[in-house]
C-alpha cells in the first residue's frame, strides 16, 4: 500500500509542476505582440527595395542643407550632382546610375544598396537640423563619409547573405 501511495504523491506532484510551467509559458505568450513582430521582421525582410529612389533622396536632403552652405549657397541639382560626381553628372538620376554602376555598390544587393543611400540621408537630415550646414559645404561632404561608416557596417550586417570575413 506505501508503493501506491508514493506513486499517487509522484503524480500528483509531476501533474502540479506540468501544470505550473505550461502556466507560466501561457502567461508569458501573447500572441498579438508575436504576431505583430513577426509581421514588423518579414516586412524589413522581404519589401522591395529601391535603391535608385533611395540615393534621389538622399541627394536631395543633401541639396537642401547645401543650399544653405557658405560656399554652396543657392547650389541645385545641377551644381551638386556634378559636385558629387566630379562634373559627370548633371541631375541625381544621373549621378545615382553612376553610383549604382560602380563595382563597391554593384557587388552589393539592392537591399545593402538602399540601406546605405539611408545612411547617407539620415546624415544631411541630421546636419541641417542641426544647422550645422552654414559652414563650409566641402568640409559638410567630407564628413557624411567619416560619419555614416558605422551605419553603412551595419547595412551590410544586416542584409548580406553571407557575413564578411
Amino acid at each position: 500500500m506505501q508503493v501506491r501511495s508514493i506513486g499517487k504523491v509522484y503524480t500528483h506532484w509531476f501533474g502540479i509542476l506540468s501544470a505550473l510551467v505550461i502556466f507560466s509559458y501561457c502567461s508569458q505568450y501573447s500572441p498579438e505582440a508575436s504576431n505583430e513582430s513577426t509581421l514588423v521582421l518579414q516586412s524589413l525582410l522581404n519589401y522591395s527595395a529601391n535603391p535608385s529612389a533611395a540615393c534621389k533622396s538622399s541627394m536631395q536632403e543633401a541639396e537642401d542643407c547645401l543650399k544653405t552652405s557658405q560656399d554652396l549657397n543657392g547650389s541645385g541639382e545641377v551644381e551638386i550632382s556634378g559636385l558629387f560626381s566630379g562634373g559627370t553628372a548633371k541631375s541625381y538620376e544621373s549621378y545615382c546610375s553612376q553610383v549604382l554602376a560602380q563595382e563597391q555598390m554593384s557587388g552589393l544587393n539592392s537591399k545593402v544598396q538602399e540601406c546605405i543611400f539611408n545612411c547617407n540621408e539620415a546624415y544631411w537630415s541630421r546636419v541641417g537640423s542641426e544647422n550645422d550646414c552654414s559652414g563650409e559645404g566641402s568640409e559638410i561632404i567630407s564628413n557624411s563619409g567619416i560619419e555614416t561608416l558605422n551605419c553603412v557596417r551595419n547595412c551590410k550586417e544586416l542584409y548580406s547573405p553571407e557575413p564578411e570575413l
